[in-house]
């Protein structure tokens, strides 16, 4: 046998190695990409005028992370047992949104989810700056070796890509699905209703009905009217045209936060009455 048929199958192998090479680091970039999507979209929030801006920030600051930095990001803000709940800020002065994706499962799944994305990255780091030791082209058997690794490097990634892959289609259809109720006319009752009930005539309503009830909890709806024309006198001339009620007794009730009661007078008539509805909440500036 010559020489330039001894070089011929050594060469073969080589290929398929540096093939496999390629494979192995395209399926790395695959889950960084999958990675970069998550931690960039698991979490929105924002308040009316800026809720694209910041969400076009985390995407940058996403693009910009490495995969150790990005398997911890996913670790402690998507897997439910980390996440943290988000904080809107407390000098707010417009309505603020938030939506926020993670992942179910007990402590168990918790955990192995943790191994999984460490054993995810100790095989990056394997291959891209471990793996020339592996690469020794004159010998046919280390480059069968090394065929082998990638082979079975591959088989123990592969599940955590196609794990984040779901994981990110979870996602999208749950962003697609909030993004068609926000579009529909329930969407947009409901998004109608938030912004009345965080309206300053609400808090207005708010205010009066923890501060100056009576001794069995109903507050004068009077004391709210002469109380909203003093600290929000535009509010009360433009409420027709911004929430399309005419009345402060109709937007207490279209606000859904409050029970409203017409008491009888001893001399004829009545004055009506309100409180906050039990177990309803108001925020103030939030979503």
């Amino acid at each position: 046998m010559d020489k330039a048929e001894q070089i011929l199958p050594n060469q073969s192998t080589c290929d398929e190695v540096l093939r496999k090479v390629g494979r192995n680091v395209l399926l790395f970039q695959q889950i960084e990409a999958l990675l970069k999507f998550l931690v960039a979209n698991h979490r929105r929030d924002g308040s009316t005028s800026n809720f694209e801006e910041r969400q076009q920030q985390r995407t940058e600051k996403a693009h910009k992370q490495m995969m150790g930095k990005l398997v911890e990001q996913f670790t402690d803000g998507i897997l439910s047992d980390a996440g943290e709940p988000t904080v809107e800020p407390e000098d707010l002065t417009e309505v603020w949104m938030s939506f926020t994706f993670t992942t179910s499962g007990d402590r168990e799944f918790y955990e192995v989810q943790r191994a999984d994305m460490k054993r995810m990255v100790d095989e990056r780091n394997e291959l891209i700056h471990h793996f020339m030791p592996r690469w020794q082209p004159d010998s046919v058997e280390k480059m069968a070796e090394a065929a082998k690794y990638l082979d079975e490097q591959r088989a123990r990634v592969l599940p955590m890509f196609e794990h984040l892959r779901s994981v990110s289609k979870a996602l999208i259809n749950a962003g697609q699905s909030m993004a068609a109720f926000m579009a529909s006319e329930e969407g947009q009752r409901h998004f109608e209703l938030i912004l009345l009930q965080h309206s300053p005539l609400v808090s207005v309503l708010k205010d009066v009905a923890e501060q100056k009830h009576r001794a069995d909890g109903w507050a004068y709806l009077a004391d709210a009217g002469r109380i909203a024309w003093l600290q929000e006198p535009e509010a009360v001339t433009h409420m027709k045209e911004r929430h399309g009620h005419a009345t402060l007794k109709r937007l207490a009730l279209a606000s859904d936060l409050f029970d409203v009661f017409d008491e009888p007078l001893p001399g004829g008539g009545y004055r009506t009455l309100y409180k906050a509805k039990a177990g309803s909440t108001i925020k103030r500036d939030g979503v």
